[in-house]
């Protein structure tokens, strides 16, 4: 069994980690945040593992196109 570097542990933990925040987010009922909340935690692994620009880079893509929620998950008035 190979061992890892200090550097390739602390990305396999971080790895393992996001996949975690991602399969939480897949269980979640707050449809309307899940994407949004996922992307946060793309940018935060891109940051941890060395891929800053990326997520910078990213994040003014997001900046442009906001993700639209709407104001009511159903209507207000009774059917």
């Amino acid at each position: 069994m190979p061992v890892l570097s200090k550097s390739q542990f602390e990305h396999t933990v971080i790895k393992h980690d996001t996949i975690a925040k991602l399969k939480s987010l897949q269980r979640s009922s707050d449809g309307c945040n899940v994407h949004s909340s996922a992307e946060t935690v793309i940018c935060e692994f891109l940051d941890a593992v060395g891929y800053e620009e990326i997520a910078r880079e990213f994040r003014k893509v997001r900046e442009m196109c906001p993700v639209v929620v709407p104001r009511y998950s159903r209507p207000s008035w009774r059917s």
